[in-house]
């Protein structure tokens, strides 16, 4: 079972990387608690941590770590007014900083601000909206010799071809993947079988606007990447030899999950045109009505490994898409970050 830790870090930064979102860095000793291994801090692909948000700036939040079924019970179901909130985030990146004369860890943890037009906005956006340097993060965080909590699979990827699709709130969790590929950071892969890195990576993430569409908010490969000439496609190959071909789809006005899953309908044309070409005659169409969305490919399989990450009726639309292409269930991961409507922890 995941070792678990609540632990206190300090905010060390606030950047703005785009008209929507925003990069808050904690850094502190106690983050030395998370299973960094060998490697030591760096980008671990699409692993999350949990945000502690009290009731009040300056507050905190009681947990039991030994009971986490007892407290999580307790604490979804007293008024939030009065308990606090918590909030998923994915460790964008890690490094090592200097805080108080000490070389600790140090988190980026991007947020995307956006509003509920009858709401505003919601307890996550409005802790990256409001927090600043100085001010206590409290985190939740797997510990000791626990695996870090992602879904991405390193194995399943190794000198395959991948496909990407996802939405704002999956873009930290991209980037910190493709940063991930470059470097040979392993996640929870064995340390003593070969790395090897995906053949070719084919990324999509459709973002509130054309603002969001910039290099900072993505992997750092995207930098030196050639552009097409508006400036939403980009090629660039990584250190190890993987092609990237990176998308942005700027929504704009237009309604939401409509690029991604346009973009992703043509991607799966060729793939469905060798299916039938295969002698399959008829596709089949995935239906589940669950509530939950998660699922992990099998680590085994090979051929193409489809990775969607979205709000969940975006992901479900999407992997019905998939597999009426011709794709098999096993070679799909598909998480529902978020569900529209419902907030989530």
């Amino acid at each position: 079972m995941t070792q678990l830790a609540c632990v206190n870090a300090t905010v060390t930064a606030r950047e703005m990387l785009s008209e929507h979102l925003v990069r808050v860095r904690v850094a502190g000793e106690a983050l030395r608690e998370l299973p960094w291994g060998a490697q030591g801090p760096g980008p671990r692909a699409d692993s999350y941590i949990k945000v502690l948000i009290p009731p009040t700036r300056g507050g905190s939040v009681a947990v039991d770590v030994s009971d986490m079924a007892r407290w999580r019970r307790e604490f979804m179901a007293a008024p939030p007014e009065s308990s606090g909130w918590m909030r998923t985030y994915t460790v964008r990146d890690a490094a090592t900083v200097d805080l108080a004369g000490t070389t600790v860890p140090e988190l980026a943890i991007d947020v995307v601000l956006h509003e509920d037009p009858e709401h505003g906005m919601g307890p996550g956006a409005a802790w990256g909206d409001t927090v600043r340097e100085g001010d206590t993060a409290q985190l939740l965080v797997p510990a000791g010799d626990g695996s870090w909590w992602a879904a991405w699979d390193e194995r399943r990827a190794a000198g395959q071809d991948v496909v990407v699709a996802g939405d704002e709130t999956a873009l930290p969790a991209i980037s910190a993947i493709v940063d991930g590929i470059e470097q040979g950071v392993r996640v929870n892969h064995p340390a003593d079988t070969p790395y090897v890195p995906p053949r070719t990576v084919t990324v999509a993430v459709e973002v509130p606007a054309e603002g969001d569409a910039v290099a900072a908010a993505g992997p750092r490969a995207l930098a030196r990447a050639a552009s097409s000439a508006d400036g939403t496609e980009l090629d660039v190959v990584l250190e190890g030899g993987t092609e990237l071909r990176w998308t942005w789809l700027p929504r704009g006005a237009r309604d939401r999950n409509l690029e991604l899953e346009l973009w992703l309908w043509e991607r799966l044309s060729e793939h469905a045109r060798r299916h039938w070409a295969a002698g399959h005659t008829e596709l089949s169409w995935w239906q589940d009505e669950s509530e939950f969305v998660w699922n992990t490919a099998r680590s085994e399989g090979r051929g193409t490994y489809w990775f969607l990450a979205a709000e969940s009726s975006a992901v479900k639309s999407m992997r019905r898409m998939c597999v009426s292409g011709g794709v098999p269930k096993t070679d799909i991961s598909f998480m529902g970050y978020w569900k529209q409507g419902t907030a989530t922890e």
